[in-house]
């Protein structure tokens, strides 16, 4: 739930800027600026509200599906993997679970998932408590 809040305000933003954006383009015909001896169109663009405010709740809305979409989606195990490599390569190729656990940015149960996939996939090697890189 603490994405709630950047998902909101990045969808607001969004919706808000797509409208404005509308508005100008209905204010100026579509013509960019400057536009010589061109009176802009009020009342066009004032008319045209409802559908700007349309198109920016749209837009507001896409934002906030695509942001929650990535966020609904599971973690890849793959990331998981790559952690568990660039920590076992600065340590040299030997290393516990303790350490990965507590120096690495994994979490304990994330740690000991990867350790399993890679022990199960033969790219790692234990001896007692220590795990080695093939």
């Amino acid at each position: 739930m603490k994405t709630a809040a950047p998902r909101l305000l990045a969808s607001l933003v969004a919706g808000l800027s797509s409208a404005l954006i509308m508005y100008g383009i209905f204010l100026s015909d579509g013509r960019p600026f400057p536009y010589h001896n061109r009176v802009p169109d009020v009342e066009l663009a004032y008319r045209m509200i409802p559908l700007e405010l349309l198109i920016g709740a749209l837009v507001g809305g896409l934002v906030s599906w695509l942001f929650g979409r990535r966020q609904a989606s599971a973690p890849r195990s793959d990331v998981q993997e790559r952690m568990l490599y660039r920590f076992a390569y600065r340590q040299g190729g030997v290393f516990t679970l303790p350490e990965l656990e507590t120096q690495s940015p994994l979490s304990a149960e994330q740690a000991r998932q990867v350790v399993e996939r890679l022990l199960t996939a033969g790219r790692l090697k234990q001896e007692g408590e220590t795990y080695h890189l093939r």
